[in-house]
C-alpha cells in the first residue's frame, strides 16, 4: 500500500545516548547539542615521514569544493620558482615572499639586482641564483631584514657575484635570520 501523496510522516531518530570518537575524530555535547570535529592533539607530531611516497595528506580545491588526497611526496616537489625579469613585480629590490622557493635573477637592464628577504616570515629554504650569468659585472645582493642574521652576521649582505653563481639559504627556527 502507498501513501497518498498529501500526506507526510516525520519520525525521530535520536542520536545515540553513548558516543565516542577515537584518533582523529573527537565529539563532544554542550546543551543539547553534538559536535563532531577533528582532534589534531590526538596527532603525533614527527620531524621526517618513512615513506613520503605512500603517505598522504588531505587536500582542498577551494574552487571546485573538491578534496583530494596527495602523496606528501607531491606536496614537497611543488616549488615556486619565479623568473626576477627586473620589470614590474619583478623589480630591483624584490622583496621575497614566504612562499618563494626559488629566485632566477634574469633582468634585461645588465644592472646590479637586489633581493630583500624577511626570515622572520619564512619556514623554507629560498635559493637565489644569476640567470643570466652576467653576475660578475651585475651582482646579486641578497639582503635580510633590519638586524637579521644572514651566515651567522647580523644585516650581512651575501653577493653572488661569479657568473651562474647561486646561494640556498635555510631560515633558523628562531625567525632572526639563515645559514
Amino acid at each position: 500500500m502507498t501513501l497518498p501523496a498529501n500526506i507526510r510522516v516525520n519520525t525521530a531518530a535520536p542520536f545515540p545516548a553513548k558516543v565516542k570518537g577515537a584518533g582523529l575524530i573527537a565529539i563532544s555535547k554542550t546543551t543539547g547539542i553534538w559536535t563532531v570535529a577533528i582532534n589534531f592533539g590526538a596527532v603525533a607530531k614527527t620531524p621526517i615521514v618513512a615513506d613520503p611516497a605512500n603517505t598522504y595528506v588531505p587536500a582542498w580545491n577551494a574552487l571546485t569544493g573538491a578534496v583530494s588526497m596527495v602523496p606528501l611526496a607531491g606536496v614537497f616537489s611543488n616549488k615556486v620558482t619565479k623568473i626576477l625579469t627586473g620589470v614590474g613585480a619583478f623589480a630591483s629590490p624584490y622583496a621575497a615572499q614566504p612562499n618563494d622557493d626559488v629566485l632566477i635573477v634574469k633582468q634585461a637592464a645588465g644592472a646590479p639586482f637586489v633581493v630583500t628577504v624577511d626570515w622572520s616570515l619564512r619556514t623554507k629554504p629560498l635559493t637565489i641564483a644569476d640567470g643570466k650569468a652576467d653576475a660578475v659585472n651585475n651582482n646579486v645582493s641578497v639582503t635580510p631584514a633590519a638586524g637579521q642574521t644572514q651566515l651567522g652576521t647580523v644585516n650581512y649582505t651575501y653577493i653572488i657575484d661569479s657568473n651562474g653563481g647561486s646561494i640556498t639559504l635555510t631560515p633558523l627556527p628562531d625567525g632572526t635570520g639563515a645559514y
